[in-house]
């Protein structure tokens, strides 16, 4: 892929580990699109957190058209062809990318979701489909731009969690597991909002492995691991994440238990 000498010089001005999403930004401005850094690696860059997951999210550009500029840039590898989400691994990097997507509850638990991409469905809708405020910003790799529909920044500040929309928040129960590991890990405080639609989260839907994931993250990761487990206790999560300690009443009962 050739690159002009204006491109080199947008390329200069970034950080120096954004290049290849530069470049493929670059390509698919030139396309008609828009491709945006999403997610944890926004959140992280706000909260002055190096990251090297790269999720990249292309607004405006067909499928077809996405696939034909990453092929030109490395080694693709196609993860869910109905919904444009790709690998593209060049040199010893590797970003996710996708096109926007609309999720639909089809069944229980995490699988019980049907994902279809639509490239075309704008950026405060793509956004309004991610978990948390916090993660539901967007970084423009070629402006510097924090896009930020749902006020994911105000909350960073007030170092809270919020959901970005209760009516589909728990079509994923994941997210109330997500939501405990994220307020142990950042130390954040979650609103009463998202506390009560934790409370009720069917997490028995949830296949075992993602559960332990997400404990996983919670115990490797969070500056102190009890204080989630602490969270779990009053969420009253604990008894379908660890049956065997029963409905320990306080932070005591549980480390009895």
């Amino acid at each position: 892929m050739s690159i002009e000498q204006d491109d080199h010089d947008t390329i200069r001005s970034v950080d120096e580990a954004l290049p290849d999403v530069v470049r493929l930004a670059l390509a698919v401005r030139k396309a008609g699109g828009r491709a945006l850094l999403v997610g944890g690696w926004v959140r992280d860059r706000a909260l002055g957190i190096q990251s090297k997951d790269l999720d990249v999210e292309v607004h405006s550009l067909d499928e077809d058209r996405l696939a034909e500029i990453l092929r030109r840039m490395g080694r693709v590898n196609v993860v869910g062809r109905s919904f444009g989400v790709y690998k593209l691994t060049v040199g010893a990097h590797t970003l996710d990318v996708s096109l926007p997507r609309r999720d639909s509850k089809v069944g229980p638990g995490h699988r019980g979701i049907a994902i279809s991409g639509d490239p075309h469905m704008g950026i405060v809708e793509a956004a309004r489909r991610r978990d948390l405020t916090v993660n539901a910003m967007l970084y423009d790799p070629l402006t510097g731009e924090t896009l930020d529909p749902h006020g994911g920044l105000v909350d960073l500040a007030a170092r809270r969690l919020r959901e970005v929309d209760p009516t589909t928040f728990l079509e994923d129960p994941l997210r109330a597991l997500r939501a405990v590991q994220f307020a142990a890990r950042f130390e954040f405080t979650m609103t009463e909002s998202l506390r009560a639609l934790c409370r009720v989260a069917p997490l028995m839907e949830l296949p075992a492995e993602r559960v332990v994931w997400e404990i996983e993250k919670l115990l490797l990761k969070a500056p102190r691991p009890s204080d989630g487990l602490k969270l779990l206790v009053e969420l009253d999560l604990l008894p379908q994440v660890f049956p065997g300690l029963g409905r320990p009443r306080d932070a005591e009962a549980l480390g009895d238990a």
